[in-house]
């Protein structure tokens, strides 16, 4: 993973604490969709593998509900505190090998690094072979609700996150794991649907017990493709 954001004058890194409870929230959406797919085609204490597991909540999930999960990062301080939550090792995911891992998992997870990765097409491609035949892919969704209205409304065109190199939509998803990758995706699957509100307002929403109706019921419900994240579940190997 990148540099840590909580150092002076870096932002490129997830930070290592999450204290605000939008962004805990979006994330917690998107873990529980993650979790949701895993629990639906790994059968209970199924090997998992989490690339590029961060601070661990993903792994902290998938071993609460009694799966056998690893964990793997390059941040020193990631690897620490995935580690309260099951073994994790120090990989570069642009230098992956057959000697990488000891062994092949029933599935593995990624979540919101995909788009950080030099060479994604090739990393996918050399994980593939240590999974038994899942992999979840989730990737940040350029029809987030909050991108298209900021399009219609013509504002300004900025940065998003410098590490980003990559961006997908649903259908270029297809086309790059399917025909760039060789793979075949299974189901596709939807967190969050945030509203195109400023922070405060979402905070306030939260503080009051709404902002998870609103936006993880029936916003999703009713725009699923405008969720934060496209989420992929991919079969490895042909049937």
């Amino acid at each position: 993973m990148p540099k840590n954001a909580d150092r002076p004058g870096d932002t490129q890194h997830l930070p290592y604490t999450c204290p605000d409870v939008v962004s805990r929230f979006e994330n917690e959406t998107a873990y529980a969709t993650i979790l949701a797919a895993v629990t639906e085609h790994v059968r209970p204490g199924g090997s998992i593998l989490d690339v590029g597991s961060g601070r661990g909540e993903l792994m902290d999930l998938l071993a609460g509900r009694g799966y056998n999960v690893s964990g793997c990062d390059l941040d020193e301080e990631c690897l620490r505190l995935s580690r309260r939550f099951g073994p994790a090792t120090k990989v570069d995911l642009d230098k992956i090998s057959p000697g990488t891992f000891d062994r092949q998992f029933d599935c593995i997870v990624m979540s919101h690094v995909l788009e950080h990765l030099e060479n994604p097409r090739q990393t996918l491609s050399r994980l593939a072979m240590f999974s038994k035949g899942l992999m979840i892919i989730a990737v940040p969704n350029p029809y987030y609700l909050q991108f298209v209205f900021r399009s219609l409304l013509r504002i300004k065109i900025d940065y998003v996150n410098v590490r980003h190199l990559y961006s997908w939509d649903w259908y270029h998803f297809r086309t790059f794991i399917e025909l760039g990758c060789g793979l075949r995706i299974v189901e596709f699957r939807h967190d969050s649907v945030a509203l195109p509100l400023t922070a405060p307002v979402r905070r306030w929403l939260y503080n009051r017990g709404w902002l998870g109706p609103i936006e993880d019921r029936f916003l999703k419900a009713l725009l699923p493709r405008f969720c934060r994240s496209i989420t992929a579940v991919i079969q490895v190997s042909p049937e």
